[in-house]
């Protein structure tokens, strides 16, 4: 598989219909279906529908774009220090046909994260948060020096 020939089976829209314009190109430029590959370009995650996981000073978080799913199809759980995040729904008919979803992501839960405290909330554009908040640590910040090490082809020693 060519590095510029287009492929959305990774993507979480895989599935979804195209736009004329993306089978169709007007211009003679790149076509806009393969300016969707993420090699060619960075798209924000909630463009795509895909996840970010964030660790923050003071919070751990998980935001996932879940917009093809309601509440009730949605099951987060936390076993261990994995959190597993499951949604499904069955066969439904939208604008093109039928489709039927499902997907399930895990994510680790940081050492200084107590797992009983992870909170989830669903925006009302689709976006599901978890996120739980990060113990203090007590352990003061400190710099570490950087030692170049140069080795001499005739002479076999270091500097420092």
């Amino acid at each position: 598989m060519s590095l510029f020939t287009p492929s959305r089976i990774f993507d979480q829209s895989f599935g979804e219909h195209l736009l004329e314009s993306e089978l169709f190109p007007t211009s003679s430029s790149i076509s806009p279906f393969l300016l969707r590959s993420p090699f060619l370009r960075m798209p924000s995650w909630l463009e795509t529908g895909f996840s970010e996981m964030r660790l923050d000073k003071d919070k751990f978080s998980v935001n996932l774009d879940v917009k093809h799913f309601s509440p009730e199809e949605l099951q987060i759980k936390v076993q261990g220090d994995m959190i597993e995040i499951h949604g499904k729904h069955e066969e439904r008919q939208d604008e093109h046909g039928y489709i039927a979803r499902e997907f399930s992501r895990k994510y680790r839960v940081p050492s200084d994260v107590d797992p009983d405290s992870i909170t989830s909330s669903l925006s009302l554009d689709g976006v599901l948060t978890v996120n739980g908040p990060r113990r203090p640590t007590d352990l003061p910040e400190r710099t570490i020096p950087i030692i170049r090490e140069d080795k001499s082809p005739t002479s076999g020693v270091q500097r420092k």
